[in-house]
């Protein structure tokens, strides 16, 4: 069964999920870096999942899009990445409270649910981070700014007073003359 949806749900009911599976896309999923300071989303957020059952586990797999503004650490210009990618989970019913267990580490992609409803939002708002660089560069070459002047140097040239130092008693020159 194939659900498209225009307006976003944070969360799926397990018992919404056929035996065929249930598909769900997004054109825009709102408010999902409210409180990221470094970051602004620039385009809707697009997603996709596909939920299917294995008895109580759920098996998910989706992709999320969209485009965010940056500012680049070296020059201090904001700039547009687009962000992709795809995910898949298996959801296993967190039946006895704990908030941990214990999983292999061939089991990173296992989480765990309440049994009823499988949050979504947090989903995607992680997948998004997880893309988003630690070093935010506009490009690979960016030559940022000068630190004398604070001239752009992707843009200009620095406006910075530069001596030439041939001889290592050309400061002791220049005391002398002042």
């Amino acid at each position: 069964m194939i659900k498209d949806l225009r307006g976003f749900r944070n969360s799926v009911r397990v018992e919404d999920i056929s035996e065929e599976g249930l598909r769900l896309v997004f054109e825009d999923i709102p408010g999902l870096l409210f409180d990221v300071d470094d970051c602004k989303i620039q385009s809707p957020v697009r997603g996709e999942v596909f939920l299917y059952r294995v008895d109580k586990d759920v098996h998910l797999k989706g992709e999320v899009r969209v485009l965010i503004g940056l500012k680049c650490h070296r020059c201090l210009e904001e700039y547009i990445q687009e962000v992709y990618t795809a995910f898949s989970y298996i959801l296993v019913p967190n039946l006895s409270g704990k908030e941990e267990i214990d999983f292999g580490t061939e089991d990173i992609e296992v989480l765990l649910y309440d049994g009823v409803e499988i949050q979504l939002r947090e989903m995607f708002r992680e997948q998004i981070l997880l893309q988003i660089p630690m070093r935010h560069l506009c490009k690979e070459d960016c030559k940022g700014i000068c630190p004398g002047c604070g001239a752009n140097l992707n843009k200009e040239e620095c406006h910075c007073h530069k001596e030439s130092l041939t001889s290592p008693f050309n400061v002791l020159k220049r005391l002398l003359t002042n």
